[in-house]
């Protein structure tokens, strides 16, 4: 079984939320006040900073643990 890095888990964490709760990444971009390829480019390649995934977390109001446990459900 090949086991996702914890960047390509908080990547797919983000990619479930945004379909959770909003209709389109470019909407959720505006929202957190980014580039929409910059939320594409970490739904398809992962987040390697800490600090990003903890501030989408608290975006989504979720402990940093919980923004993970998204990337577990299906």
């Amino acid at each position: 079984m090949n086991e996702l890095s914890p960047q390509n888990k908080a990547g797919m964490a983000l990619k479930k939320l945004i379909k959770a709760n909003y209709s389109s990444q470019e909407e959720f971009a505006y929202d957190f006040g980014t580039d929409v390829r910059t939320v594409n480019r970490y739904v398809n390649n992962g987040i390697n900073k800490i600090d990003t995934i903890q501030e989408l977390a608290v975006f989504f109001r979720l402990s940093f643990f919980e923004f993970f446990e998204y990337a577990n459900e299906e």
